[in-house]
């Protein structure tokens, strides 16, 4: 009875720490939306995931190429967010949460961009290691000039060095709100020049493939629920 009673208390000690186990989580700084491993509109959708899913990730902040080219390396085993023109191979990708939203930034006395042929023959900037959707980063249409960061590229938009800025009308828009910019640059975001789904990405292997499916279970009841409506305009 008492070998019994200790294999119990083995067992149940032993379950406990695998449900408790924390699952490593990496993701990257994008203004407003991740801006630490606590805060940022993303991180509030992690949490709720987490509530639905019955994970516990361990969130960690890597630049963007290191966690893409970790999780290639195998040094990681999951990672948000995502775009399809990076998505490594042989990896399970969730339901989207959010799409992409891209728009075309022109200064304050150019007309409003709303198409891409309007970009035709100009100079455009653009954020190194951010994807925009193939149709805009292998245009042949114009040139492409890329940055390290959003600040960069609106220094040199309002100095006339570029014609045009492609971003996102989170991060890109954030940044221009942050610098007080707004009222120097014409831009719509009701008018995306591309729309490119996000996603988390997890490994294939066994457990992989089982926190792929209960993340993308959790993010279609919070989609029901209009959390991604409120979030990111996305439903």
């Amino acid at each position: 009875m008492k070998n019994q009673l200790s294999l119990l208390v083995v067992f149940l000690f032993l379950s406990f720490n695998v449900q408790a186990k924390k699952i490593p989580l990496s993701t990257y700084y994008i203004p407003g939306l991740v801006d630490s491993s606590e805060t940022g509109t993303m991180i509030e959708m992690l949490r709720k995931i987490e509530g639905y899913s019955g994970i516990d990730f361990d969130v960690s902040l890597m630049p963007t190429q290191r966690v893409q080219q970790s999780f290639s390396h195998q040094k990681i085993s999951a990672y948000f967010p995502e775009l399809e023109e990076f998505r490594p191979k042989n990896s399970c990708r969730t339901s989207a949460f959010m799409q992409k939203s891209i728009i075309a930034i022109t200064r304050i006395d150019d007309q409003l961009v709303t198409d891409l042929s309007q970009l035709h023959g100009r100079k455009v900037g653009a954020v190194s290691g951010y994807s925009y959707g193939v149709n805009i980063t292998n245009n042949p249409n114009f040139t492409i000039v890329r940055v390290k960061n959003d600040d960069v590229n609106i220094k040199k938009l309002l100095t006339g060095r570029i014609d045009a800025i492609v971003g996102d009308a989170h991060s890109t828009v954030n940044a221009l709100r942050t610098a007080k910019l707004l009222n120097k640059v014409r831009l719509d975001i009701k008018y995306p020049i591309n729309l490119l789904d996000v996603f988390f990405v997890f490994k294939t292997d066994i457990p992989g493939l089982e926190h792929c499916e209960k993340v993308s279970k959790a993010i279609e009841k919070i989609k029901q629920e209009g959390d991604l409506l409120r979030w990111f305009n996305y439903q």
